[in-house]
């Protein structure tokens, strides 16, 4: 996906937020925005969102020396989600629909703060809200009909807190198909992106296998995944891709994806033809995921 000049006061929002996470100096602050600036004004407009943020946070721990700026945030958003699962987990067996809803809540997850403090009732009714509205883009049909054919689906995790949703949507997923399913992390920190770490964290090893894509850019960039990763990639039958980051970097490539988010910026909904906001499971129609 083309990176929109709407990606360049994100870029630098995302850059003043992780070095305040480190640090109260301002002159460091300063420094990282500068820094920043200049990265921007220099990148080539063929680079995509997630090449560009790669380098913007590689940036960012360089001046600051923190790996992982977003540790602390992490944890605190993988504990609140824990504390939540229980509830969310009964909610979800009570519906109509538990795989789609959980499918639903997966993407809401996206969205839905999961900061300290915040109470589960509060996040509740927040997702209730969302999923009452049902996907704006909505494959699910497609996916059920893709998944009872798959025996090994290739699951591309995003961020820390809502890993929890993945978790309980790849159990209602093991319970409904007789399929294999990989769980991708990053290989390395970045932003509130999930790592190795975040799924042990949370138990997600215990229910699936958990692989790491080799590379610490917040999306998947297949020329610098490890190989490893990429032969996964490779002989999935089916990929479900969570989040914007794995969408901007996977948009165009020729493999059965289906893309599950939250639509959280103008960029993406333009790319996408859905409204801010919306929830959306999208098949990659390139790859011949059709609807016949």
């Amino acid at each position: 996906m083309r990176t929109g000049l709407d990606c360049f006061p994100c870029f630098l929002r995302q850059a003043l937020e992780a070095a305040r996470m480190v640090t109260q100096n301002e002159g460091i602050q300063r420094k990282v925005l500068n820094s920043v600036f200049s990265i921007l004004s220099n990148v080539s407009v063929h680079m995509t969102p997630v090449e560009i943020a790669h380098l913007v946070h590689l940036r960012v721990k360089s001046i600051t020396g923190n790996l992982d700026p977003y540790k602390e945030v992490k944890k605190k958003q993988n504990e609140l989600a824990l504390r939540c699962e229980k509830t969310l987990s009964a909610q979800i067996a009570e519906m109509s629909n538990p795989l789609k809803a959980a499918m639903m809540f997966s993407a809401a997850g996206n969205a839905i703060d999961l900061a300290p403090g915040r109470p589960v009732p509060d996040i509740y009714k927040r997702y209730m809200e969302m999923i009452s509205k049902g996907f704006a883009w909505d494959d699910y049909e497609l996916f059920i009909k893709k998944l009872a054919h798959s025996k090994l689906l290739l699951y591309l995790g995003d961020n820390a807190g809502e890993i929890v949703w993945d978790k309980i949507l790849i159990e209602e997923l093991l319970e409904n198909f007789n399929l294999d399913i990989l769980y991708a992390v990053r290989g390395f920190p970045i932003l509130n992106d999930v790592t190795m770490e975040d799924a042990h964290f949370v138990g997600l090893d215990k229910v699936v296998k958990v692989v790491s894509n080799g590379f610490d850019a917040p999306g998947i960039l297949l020329d610098r995944c490890s190989e490893d990763f990429l032969k996964h990639y490779r002989n999935s039958d089916l990929i479900l891709s969570k989040g914007q980051g794995n969408y901007e970097s996977l948009s165009g490539e020729n493999r059965p994806i289906f893309f599950l988010l939250n639509v959280k910026c103008p960029v993406i909904a333009e790319d996408i033809h859905c409204n801010v906001g919306e929830l959306v499971l999208k098949a990659q129609l390139n790859h011949g995921l059709s609807h016949h």
